[in-house]
């Protein structure tokens, strides 16, 4: 966990900002949602997490549709970064076929 604390969330207050007025809700939503995820996965060795779509839709609490639109906002705006990424097989040193996208906030 990356502030040692479960109990209340460190958010930027960027997206509260008039630069960032443009944002839909639910945009400025997942930003939150995103900051609580970075906090929970994330530590002193990595600055980044991964989510499915379908994982970051339940976090989120919306669609998938809406997800992808929503997010793409948050990368438009400069506020995050995306890659998507596979798992290595440490035993094999192949690609999972399976893709997850990487996250991190940009503060």
């Amino acid at each position: 966990m990356k502030h040692n604390n479960s109990d209340y969330l460190q958010l930027s207050r960027k997206v509260f900002r008039p630069e960032y007025d443009y944002l839909s809700n639910n945009a400025k939503w997942l930003f939150v949602v995103l900051n609580e995820l970075e906090q929970r996965f994330t530590g002193k060795k990595e600055d980044f997490f991964f989510r499915t779509n379908e994982n970051l839709a339940s976090d989120a609490g919306i669609g998938i549709a809406k997800l992808k639109r929503v997010k793409a906002e948050l990368v438009k705006s400069d506020l995050i970064h995306t890659w998507r990424m596979h798992f290595i097989d440490n035993k094999t040193g192949k690609k999972s076929e399976k893709t997850v996208t990487a996250y991190r906030i940009l503060k």
